[in-house]
């Protein structure tokens, strides 16, 4: 008896962690985690924000690229997933897939222009499909509580590096 009491409570507890770390923190990372040359290699850094490539074995078998957004002043704010290049048929299927499991633990999303968006305190989502060249990639951006302060220093900073380009 007492086997299958605490077989079923790591089943649930594994569930429940299984259900949503993806979503609040997706692929292991942490949103707010600092920049750390150890950990990470910039790829191209804007004004207070440095774009760089995640390794993390946690994530799906179908990944081509894991980015994420470093701001200076909050930290880890954007991630990025694409998926391996796919048919056109076989992104759409991959596409409703990821509805389903976000809608679980969000609900309905927002669509505009077949690009699904949830909205939280928490956490932003944005899932689309990528379409290049009749090339297609399944695409999930994560966007952390404190993304918007990041991306409007962001801005004010571009827009003070370039003062011909208007973004407001």
């Amino acid at each position: 008896m007492h086997k299958i009491v605490i077989t079923l409570l790591v089943f649930l507890i594994s569930y429940d962690a299984e259900s949503s770390e993806p979503l609040l923190q997706p692929y292991g990372v942490i949103f707010g985690q600092k920049f750390d040359r150890n950990q990470h290699k910039t790829i191209a850094r804007r004004g207070n924000v440095r774009s760089v490539e995640l390794k993390t074995t946690n994530r799906p078998d179908d990944t081509e690229k894991l980015l994420a957004e470093i701001c200076d002043d909050y930290g880890l704010q954007v991630i990025t997933w694409r998926s391996h290049i796919r048919s056109a048929s076989s992104a759409l299927t991959s596409h409703n897939e990821i509805l389903e499991k976000i809608k679980l633990n969000f609900g309905a999303p927002k669509i505009k222009h077949k690009t699904a968006f949830w909205i939280s305190n928490e956490i932003n989502i944005v899932v689309k499909i990528r379409r290049k060249n009749n090339i297609y990639q399944n695409q999930i951006r994560y966007l952390g509580p404190e993304n918007k302060p990041c991306f409007e220093k962001f801005i004010t900073q571009l827009e003070k590096n370039h003062p011909s380009l208007e973004l407001k």
